[in-house]
């Protein structure tokens, strides 16, 4: 959940299936998924995931009319991100109930790329980390039919950085280094309340003749944020900055924004004689929520001393998103050739959620494709899994005149050009490793 930057599907067992996960999921993930498929999972159960998250993009910006200069392709340079869970249920020895805890975060990623690199007026650096702390309860009130609710805190730490110009259009150029600023935004916000829902059905037991079909569905809240922290700033090197001075040193400042509705619905088919089943399901996520980020100070800061204008009160800054509402098509299976064996198959197909006049390296969410395969192994109490995805988004080409991604200067606005416009090639690779252990099978 880093700001709607693209985060693939979290555990090894689901993003192996690609995804299709919402009726057939069979670990403590269900905490995600679908609350519900807890009440299939008895006994005390441990389950610790961990996945290690790369992103690769290649950003080659096109010139500029204002600037009149070709630029240096970029590439993000930062390294894979391991991110890890992990989670307990139990039924307390009760036939109907499964109680879980969990602490997980989503499948996030991280951006590094050059200080003076072509992107810089877009982003520099990104360390966005979140994590959910959830309990949920499942109960299976009839043979067929189980419910499953769960309560998620939800605690963000945003850490950006980015360049701002500060050509004032009265010497230099738009984009000459030494009038280059750097912003760094760090803030947080903790335990926001997010609620999941969830419904698994087999119609079949209900007849008297299983047919093996399986419906599952849920819906996740949307979070609201507001996110405190400070303004780290470095000034231009040019001498008309010379004895300019930040007021309060490190400005407070506070941002406000809102994460979306997510819901999911899933078929699955189950032949338990052949160890064989396959699960379709479609996701919405209401991403039209993120319109705008807007970052202003908490208390008035000033820029102290500046040439010909004296003091000069730090203005908000706002970065346009736009974001359009996604939906995704998921489907994936599993076979057990041997009881103590189990391979896994999926893939999907996923919309974007930035629009091609605000898409930049900060939020290079575009239409995509994934494959993805696992296997894993049932030890006595323990079961081992491993996972593989790899995520390909459809390239973006955008003119200059589409992007409407401008670099922030906020004393000379009408200055300032757009950034967005290049050709972007984005892709992803997961790999995950995953370990369930049984404990009541030790009692």
């Amino acid at each position: 959940m880093a700001g709607g930057y693209y985060l693939p599907d979290r555990g090894v067992r689901a993003f192996s299936r690609g995804g299709a996960f919402t009726a057939g999921c069979d670990d403590l993930s269900a905490l995600w998924y679908n609350p519900a498929t807890l009440a299939g999972q008895h006994g005390t159960i441990v389950h610790l995931d961990s996945a290690l998250i790369n992103m690769n993009l290649d950003f080659q910006r096109y010139p500029v009319p204002e600037v009149g200069q070709d630029y240096e392709a970029v590439q993000n340079q930062a390294d894979p991100l391991p991110d890890p869970s992990l989670s307990l249920s139990s039924d307390f020895g009760l036939e109907d109930w499964v109680f879980a805890l969990g602490a997980y975060g989503p499948y996030a990623y991280l951006s590094n790329y050059p200080e003076d690199g072509s992107q810089r007026y877009a982003l520099v650096r990104s360390d966005n980390f979140g994590y959910d702390l959830e309990g949920a309860i499942a109960y299976q009130p009839l043979d067929g039919l189980r419910l499953g609710a769960g309560l998620a805190l939800v605690s963000l730490s945003i850490n950006n950085t980015m360049a701002a110009a500060s050509y004032p259009g009265l010497f230099g150029g738009p984009e000459e280094r030494d009038q280059d600023g750097y912003v760094q935004f760090v803030a947080g916000d903790s335990f926001r309340p997010s609620v999941v829902i969830g419904m698994w059905l087999r119609p079949g037991r209900w007849f008297g003749s299983d047919f093996g079909l399986e419906l599952g569905f849920s819906v996740m809240s949307g979070v609201s944020f507001n996110a405190k922290g400070d303004l780290y700033g470095r000034l231009p090197d040019h001498y008309y900055w010379d004895g300019v001075t930040l007021d309060p040193e490190v400005p407070k400042v506070q941002t406000q924004f809102s994460f979306p509705w997510l819901v999911r619905a899933g078929l699955r088919y189950l032949d338990e004689h052949l160890g064989l089943d396959g699960e379709v399901d479609f996701v919405w996520e209401g991403w039209s929520c993120f319109d705008s980020l807007q970052v202003s100070t908490i208390g008035p800061a000033y820029y102290r001393d500046v040439p010909t204008i004296g003091d000069y009160l730090v203005p908000s800054m706002t970065l346009e998103r736009h974001f359009k509402d996604t939906w995704s098509v998921r489907a994936g299976g599993s076979w057990h050739p041997l009881d103590w064996l189990v391979v896994r198959m999926g893939g999907y197909f996923e919309t974007g959620a930035s629009p091609d006049e605000y898409f930049s390296v900060a939020t290079p969410d575009g239409d995509k494709w994934a494959l993805a395969m696992g296997a894993g192994v049932v030890l006595g109490a323990f079961e081992l899994d491993m996972g593989y995805m790899h995520i390909f988004q459809l390239d973006k080409d955008i003119p200059v005149a589409t992007s409407k991604i401008v670099q922030v200067n906020t004393s000379n606005p009408e200055g300032a050009v757009t950034v967005g416009g290049g050709r972007y090639s984005v892709g992803y690779d997961v790999f995950g490793l995953s370990m369930l252990v049984h404990v009541s099978d030790w009692f």
